[in-house]
């Protein structure tokens, strides 16, 4: 409960609003000659101010404006016998949070005083968060030095620099790549780079969002527009207003939906379901999808001028297997943070599970990688973490070694990665060697000859 200081000359007002107050849990102190006010503010450090318009000779609201300028976050219910709108409108440039006439009811003072402190504790939050969140947008980074990230991370500064201008035309971004790839890292690194918009970074998941609710959750909905809407809901795009609203899984937004998406992209406006008036909003929309949106647009699924419309911007994030040695600077990346959550001191990786870090095809891109090594981390009786603690196939897998061999100009063992394939097709069909011959596209005489000449013929073959 907020400490409030009533500052009002007529004593027995005073005394009245006091004790309401006091019996509704709040501390109170009262003052009632306008030249002690500050003093006794000083001295006092309330939340909240009660004051009153005229205090003798001295103005209330000189000493609002006085008082602000020394703590701008306490707030304050001007009351005033006086009242008129342009008192009202001078109390509130100056600060005030409330404005009430007298004779003040001494109920709708208790829950103005609710109201304004609740208001007040909602938006200090909401101004931690974001402060907190601008502290992590400040550590995020698009670690990698193969070509395509570094690409990618100059198409980021060059929108960057060009959307200054953009104002409330600020483009749509559509991002794209494999599950794990780092998209919602990617979206998270272009709300930060875009250092004149203020608001937040809001994201949705697509696909975690039932149809029936997709509306309200993205436009927002008027209280008693459909049973259980007990509250008004400002919804998504009113949240991101002024920031930034990452729509992943775009490919998974209902049909029925896409159309008002679409609408809200070309407008600047949405509307409240239950409402009648549009609301301007000034967002950067930022999709992603690991789908082929071309495909879902040629079947009918994907409304073609919504996909036109988000892919005025696009990045596509290529998949770790394609990034060379990066996956070793993410791995070290990942051991200092690991180490900083779990107190795992100089958490290392030995050459053997480098090594195997490099032939790992990993589906799961970056995201695999990343739960890997908490997982070796955890499991492992050292601070250092070998291949046999990571949670991977540990065979060398010769394709992969033998096309890093040719982009390093070293040598490689045709003949191993020939006996392979011919490992692998066989295991495929079973040990049938004419259908292993079809798989690789060879005569069967052809794959007998190979099968041969590698031992891998059964017992009594010819």
């Amino acid at each position: 409960m907020p400490k409030i200081l009533i500052v009002e000359d007529e004593v027995g007002l005073a005394r009245a609003m006091g004790d309401a107050l006091t019996d509704a849990g709040h501390e109170v102190r009262l003052v009632h000659v306008g030249e002690k006010v500050v003093a006794e503010f000083r001295k006092f450090e309330p939340q909240m101010l009660v004051l009153d318009v005229r205090l003798g000779g001295v103005s209330g609201l000189n000493l609002l404006t006085e008082i602000k300028a020394e703590s701008p976050d306490v707030e304050a219910i001007v009351v005033t016998a006086y009242g008129s709108v342009e008192v009202a409108v001078d109390a509130m440039k100056r600060g005030a949070a409330e404005f009430l006439i007298k004779p003040v009811d001494l109920d709708v003072l208790t829950v103005a005083i609710d109201r304004v402190w609740s208001a007040s504790h909602a938006r200090r939050r909401l101004e931690q968060y974001r402060s907190a969140q601008a502290e992590q947008l400040r550590q995020v980074q698009l670690v990698g030095d193969c070509p395509r990230i570094a690409a990618i991370r100059e198409q980021v500064t060059r929108l960057a620099a060009r959307a200054v201008s953009a104002g409330l035309d600020m483009p749509a971004i559509l991002l794209t790549g494999e599950t794990g790839t780092g998209k919602d890292l990617l979206a998270y690194i272009i709300h930060a780079s875009l250092k004149h918009r203020t608001g937040p970074f809001v994201a949705l998941n697509c696909s975690a969002v039932p149809a029936e609710l997709f509306e309200s959750e993205l436009f927002g909905h008027a209280r008693g527009s459909f049973s259980g809407a007990t509250a008004d809901k400002p919804g998504m795009f009113a949240t991101a207003d002024g920031g930034t609203l990452f729509l992943d899984e775009i490919a998974d937004l209902p049909v029925a939906l896409q159309p008002k998406l679409l609408r809200a992209l070309e407008t600047h406006a949405v509307r409240r379901i239950g409402e009648t008036r549009d609301r301007s909003i000034d967002i950067c929309l930022i999709a992603a999808t690991n789908r082929s949106i071309e495909s879902l647009v040629a079947e009918g699924k994907f409304r073609e001028d919504l996909y036109y419309r988000l892919k005025v911007v696009s990045f596509n994030l290529p998949p770790l297997r394609e990034r060379g040695d990066d996956v070793l600077l993410l791995a070290d990346l990942f051991c200092t943070q690991l180490a900083a959550k779990y107190g795992i001191s100089g958490l290392t990786l030995t050459p053997a599970a480098k090594e195997l870090l490099r032939q790992h095809a990993w589906p799961g891109n970056v995201r695999e990688l990343q739960h890997a090594l908490e997982g070796a981390a955890l499991s492992s009786s050292s601070s250092t973490i070998d291949a046999a603690d990571l949670p991977v196939p540990s065979g060398a897998d010769p394709l992969k070694r033998a096309e890093r061999s040719l982009d390093e100009g070293t040598p490689i063992d045709l003949e191993r990665i020939e006996r392979s394939l011919i490992e692998r097709a066989l295991k495929q069909t079973g040990g049938n060697a004419s259908a292993a011959a079809r798989l690789l596209s060879i005569g069967r005489e052809a794959m007998r000859y190979r099968m041969s000449k590698f031992g891998l013929l059964p017992e009594g073959g010819e």
